[in-house]
């Protein structure tokens, strides 16, 4: 099965898009042309403090409320017949607080993650699935590290370079135009945003740790992803009683590295809540892992982090 070839029923499923950190609504527009084939809906908003957010401060409750409006107007609005325009047009007085008439597909990467779990825990009617990329972030010391490291490469060097050198450092695929996608967004972004937000990612499981069980769930992982490592994923996918696949090619941010190998992998995940259980595995299948006691911390990354 391919991107372009998805069930009736899952075609008819909205999707959820929730940026990475440091990104902004646009970074999927590469995405968007293998993951609303056949004119499937989808939004994508910018979360607090993001894209044109830019002045709002960033917090999780905002983002959780921003997240829950948005999965409303994907269903209310329906297909798009240019989703790739729709989705990054997010204007400033968009309500946040309105119900969700159907449950959608939320998809978070990073950042975007956090705010999908915290979305599915807190408004499990507005979500049919749970999709986690490049999660969870290391917990612990190294956290706390790469907090402070984060502080110090901003107060020294600036947003911009710092941006330029996060870009080049994260990203594998070799188009231009995908980099400075993410670059723009992220050197738009204020300092503050960029701490508060990566404080709150690196803190994920301190005040409330992955349980199951919950909607169904993928934890999904660029193969080249030296940040989120294979095992934490697994593990991750353990304790939320998901599963766990691998985007062939793609690194830490798998839907701007590799954006119809993502496409792929996701279409099969949707596609497989639409058969019987215990029907054919996808194109790229997906490994379940069997449910696992919390431990007391977050999974540990078996890559070091750049």
């Amino acid at each position: 099965m391919t991107a372009t070839a998805m069930s009736p029923a899952t075609s008819a499923t909205s999707l959820l898009l929730l940026h990475t950190w440091g990104g902004d609504a646009r970074t999927w527009a590469p995405a968007l042309r293998f993951l609303c084939a056949g004119g499937r809906a989808a939004e994508a908003p910018d979360l607090p403090g993001h894209g044109e957010r830019a002045a709002e401060p960033f917090t999780l409750a905002g983002a959780v409320e921003t997240a829950a409006a948005r999965a409303a107007d994907a269903v209310r609005d329906g297909p798009a017949d240019n989703p790739a325009d729709r989705l990054v047009d997010v204007p400033e007085d968009r309500p946040v607080n309105r119900p969700v008439d159907r449950p959608v597909d939320v998809v978070g990467s990073g950042l975007g993650a956090l705010v999908a779990l915290a979305l599915a825990r807190q408004r499990p009617g507005a979500v049919r699935s749970l999709t986690l990329v490049g999660f969870p972030p290391a917990g612990g010391p190294a956290a706390a590290g790469r907090l402070a490291e984060t502080e110090e490469r901003l107060r020294r060097a600036g947003t911009a370079t710092f941006a330029r050198g996060y870009v080049d450092g994260t990203l594998r695929g070799p188009d231009p135009a995908r980099r400075e996608l993410l670059r723009r967004a992220m050197t738009a972004t204020r300092p503050r945003t960029l701490l508060d937000s990566l404080r709150a990612t690196l803190g994920w499981a301190d005040d409330e740790p992955p349980r199951s069980p919950g909607p169904p769930c993928l934890v999904l992982r660029g193969a080249h992803d030296e940040r989120v490592g294979a095992e934490a994923a697994r593990t991750l996918a353990g304790q939320l009683g998901g599963t766990y696949a691998v985007v062939p090619g793609a690194g830490h941010v798998a839907y701007l590295d590799e954006p119809e190998a993502f496409a792929a992998v996701l279409g099969d995940f949707h596609h497989g809540l639409d058969r019987a259980a215990g029907g054919p595995a996808g194109r790229y299948g997906t490994e379940h892992v069997p449910p696992m006691r919390h431990s007391s911390g977050p999974p540990t990354p078996t890559l070091p982090e750049r």
